[in-house]
């Protein structure tokens, strides 16, 4: 394989793009394996980023009543091993043969959090609202970017989840293409809401509101939830109660109260499943789509203690050994 190579290529029967990028070979990994410890912290490059050449910082948010560098709480800085190209020159789909491709660019940033061993479930309210304060300073400036057509915020924890560095980060990925589980989404937001006139997650909260049996988790502005046809086992959902497509829209007692709902739901799973490696990503209406009546934008967290067989991968059904309204009993406590 060309070792440049970094395409969005484009299934040509079910039409979902994937990406091909062989930088990944050269991305250093900080576990020894997927079952190690990792190693210490001594040898992690996002103790010290400067230390570790990752230039320039995009932007540094301070703990509350601080405002020196030196008591940063987060970093933004571009991603030193991304898996897109940096380019803010929009490229058009080209056909090759019957198939078809774009450039793998975009923009690829980190979010690095101070504390090395800082799981979120052992973060307070404040620093996961100085976080999500970060994504949405970083949402707003990369909408502007005329190329961008959607950008995702992911949390990758531990080797399971496909970290490859221990210390707490997140990255935000602003892509040329709309991803295909989002364009699945938002596909059958829109049939719901054209068949309906309603939006299928406000139906869907209201529902689980009133039956309570899969709710983990409440305040003013959200609701947490295990969704009843989850993807996989301990799956939780972050929904706003009121109807908005856009993330990057909540304000200042929106963010509060997230902050709350994920402090509440990530130290349930932190105790409750003894520290599992997860995922969680935010799904919001693409920057040049308003999505204003059918989608309802939310946070999905994806514990990692189960591994894919073939009736996964071959059939593209999930199997989840356990049931959410027992997920839902076990993160209530």
């Amino acid at each position: 394989m060309d070792k440049k190579l970094i395409e969005f290529r484009k299934d040509l029967v079910s039409g979902d793009w994937v990406l091909v990028s062989s930088t990944l070979q050269k991305k250093p990994v900080f576990f020894d394996h997927v079952d190690s410890k990792p190693l210490p912290k001594s040898k992690c490059p996002f103790e010290n980023p400067q230390k570790a050449s990752h230039g320039e910082v995009l932007l540094w948010l301070p703990k509350r009543g601080k405002n020196d560098f030196k008591n940063w709480w987060l970093q933004v800085l571009k991603n030193r091993y991304p898996v897109i190209e940096t380019n803010k020159v929009c490229s058009p789909v080209y056909k090759k043969n019957i198939f078809e491709f774009t450039p793998g660019s975009g923009f690829q940033e980190l979010v690095i959090m101070r504390d090395h061993g800082r799981h979120f479930g052992l973060m307070n309210k404040e620093e996961i609202e100085l976080i999500l304060e970060a994504y949405t300073i970083r949402y707003h400036a990369l909408c502007l970017e005329p190329c961008v057509e959607y950008i995702l915020i992911l949390h990758n924890a531990g080797p399971r989840a496909g970290a490859s560095v221990p210390h707490p980060h997140s990255q935000i990925f602003a892509i040329p293409i709309i991803p295909p589980d989002v364009s699945r989404s938002l596909v059958g937001a829109v049939n719901y809401f054209q068949k309906n006139r309603r939006c299928v997650h406000c139906d869907m909260l209201k529902w689980e509101t009133k039956k309570k049996e899969r709710i983990i988790y409440q305040n003013d502005s959200f609701t947490a939830l295990a969704p009843y046809a989850s993807k996989v086992a301990y799956e939780v959902r972050i929904f706003p109660k009121k109807h908005e497509a856009r993330f990057e829209m909540v304000d200042q007692e929106q963010k509060s109260d997230l902050a709350e709902a994920m402090r509440a739901v990530f130290s349930r799973i932190y105790k409750n499943l003894k520290n599992p490696d997860y995922n969680f990503f935010i799904h919001t209406a693409p920057p040049k789509e308003s999505g204003k009546s059918h989608y309802h934008w939310h946070m999905e967290i994806l514990p990692r203690v189960a591994v894919w067989g073939g009736l996964e991968l071959g059939a593209g059904i999930e199997v989840v050994k356990i049931s959410p309204e027992e997920t839902a009993k076990l993160l209530r406590k």
